[in-house]
């Protein structure tokens, strides 16, 4: 074959390309300490890249994320701690009330108790970050309100958005969720009046054809939605465990449930929970890892319920609780007849409906009114050592339980946060064995490939032919 000159032009100028884009990408690659700045650089190690890269941000964002739910629960941690040495002051306070003590001097005593109880709402409207703590998914607003009445008795009631008081009621929700139970049965709502007297009732047909859960929760909206009485007043929804669960949408409305369902006959007659309590009572959720969500806070109506009765006076609620205790520092019983021996009924000035034990163990609603007379005192001294001590080692305990379980989520924390950091270095570190270079390699290729291209551009003077130009200049 015949070998020209233009040939061996064109065979030089191909290599010369070649040895020189061979050092540009060598060059880059040094510059920028990648081994590739665009995917057809090398397609599976971008991929491979790309992948490792969002690991590492979703991994990041797992380590920020806990690092925020701990700071959130070392808050929280503290602020039990507090809680829990009001509670153990006011203990205190009632023993020596307990005492040999003068009216006078448990009036003075119950100044110290009023103002702890004052500190108490402080500590359950803890702020951090701009979020109450205790608040539930309701942050933005402080869950805890106070009201003094003529006599300084200081009351603790749930507040909501516009911080107006609520009442923390049981939640009103079907016992295992049984489809066969539900089809073709009613519900019935009872809207009261503030006499407690029914001012609307509605009773939505639930479909026979109704096959799941989901059926029976949108029957029922529908139903309700379709009900000018009681349209926006109540929402049904599904909860985490299967079951249906009935909420008033406004604290102001008292809506009472009945129902011939068997899974409903627990909570047949209650009067509905409001959407501000729902809220307040709320887990906050943070994902932590891959598909791993924790729930990070307490809430003031799980620290401040400490047992199974939710009346506003006599029940088992750190709020009932720190009322009852003023009443009978103050030398006030309960009573549920007046000085004629009456029954106290709710027309009956400063009447409050209250929740009494029984001695089989049942509970009976009744009136009664805080009154001070002849043997109140004494009465009200057997009360303060007795059921409030009781009463109070209880929401202690409460707070204690609460704390700890804070506390273990925290100890699990730390380790997951120790756990994340490893993973991120681990996830680093591949990464960037995958997509940057090594310096000393390249440095030495780099240099090869200097080395290569002057020698191409040496050949090349040889190889070419001298022209009429090179003997002019």
């Amino acid at each position: 074959m015949r070998i020209t000159n233009k040939t061996l032009s064109n065979n030089f100028l191909a290599d010369m390309q070649r040895n020189l884009e061979n050092l540009s990408r060598v060059q880059q690659q040094v510059s920028s300490t990648k081994n590739f700045s665009k995917p057809s650089d090398d397609p599976i190690n971008v991929e491979r890249a790309m992948q490792l890269q969002s690991s590492v941000n979703y991994t990041t964002q797992y380590g920020s994320n806990i690092k925020t739910a701990n700071t959130w629960m070392e808050t929280t941690d503290t602020t039990l701690g507090q809680i829990g040495t009001v509670l153990s002051n006011i203990r205190n306070n009632l023993e020596q009330a307990g005492g040999v003590y003068t009216q006078d001097e448990k009036d003075k005593i119950n100044d110290a108790v009023s103002q702890e109880v004052q500190q108490i709402a402080s500590l359950l409207n803890t702020n951090f970050q701009g979020e109450y703590i205790f608040g539930g998914t309701a942050g933005l607003s402080k869950p805890i309100t106070t009201t003094t009445d003529a006599n300084g008795i200081v009351t603790l009631q749930y507040a909501d958005k516009d911080g107006n008081a609520v009442d923390n009621l049981s939640t009103v929700a079907s016992q295992n969720f049984d489809i066969t139970h539900w089809g073709g049965k009613k519900v019935t709502f009872n809207l009261l009046k503030s006499d407690g007297t029914v001012s609307k009732t509605m009773s939505p047909d639930i479909s026979s054809d109704a096959k799941s859960l989901d059926d029976v929760v949108e029957n029922l909206n529908k139903e309700i939605q379709n009900n000018s009485d009681f349209r926006d007043k109540i929402n049904v929804v599904k909860t985490n465990d299967g079951n249906v669960k009935f909420i008033a949408v406004n604290s102001s409305d008292n809506i009472t449930i009945s129902s011939d369902i068997s899974d409903l006959s627990s909570v047949s007659g209650k009067q509905l929970s409001n959407m501000a309590m729902e809220n307040i009572g709320a887990d906050k959720n943070i994902e932590i890892s891959q598909g791993v969500v924790l729930t990070y806070n307490a809430t003031a109506s799980n620290i401040m319920q400490y047992g199974n009765d939710y009346n506003t006076t006599s029940g088992d609620s750190i709020n009932a609780l720190m009322d009852r205790i003023q009443h009978h520092l103050a030398g006030q019983v309960m009573r549920y007849t007046d000085s004629n021996n009456n029954p106290i009924t709710s027309s009956t000035p400063g009447a409050v409906l209250v929740t009494v034990k029984n001695d089989d163990g049942t509970t009976t609603s009744k009136y009664g009114v805080w009154t001070k007379d002849a043997n109140s005192e004494n009465d009200a001294k057997k009360e303060l050592i007795g059921q409030d001590l009781t009463d109070i080692d209880a929401a202690s305990k409460k707070v204690l339980q609460v704390r700890s379980e804070i506390g273990a989520k925290e100890k699990r924390m730390s380790d997951l946060s120790t756990q994340n950091a490893a993973s991120i270095t681990d996830l680093k570190e591949v990464l960037s064995k995958t997509e940057d270079i090594d310096v000393t390699q390249k440095t030495i290729e780099y240099y090869t490939s200097i080395t290569v291209y002057q020698a191409c551009l040496q050949t090349g003077g040889k190889v070419i032919q001298p022209t009429l130009l090179d003997y002019i200049r």
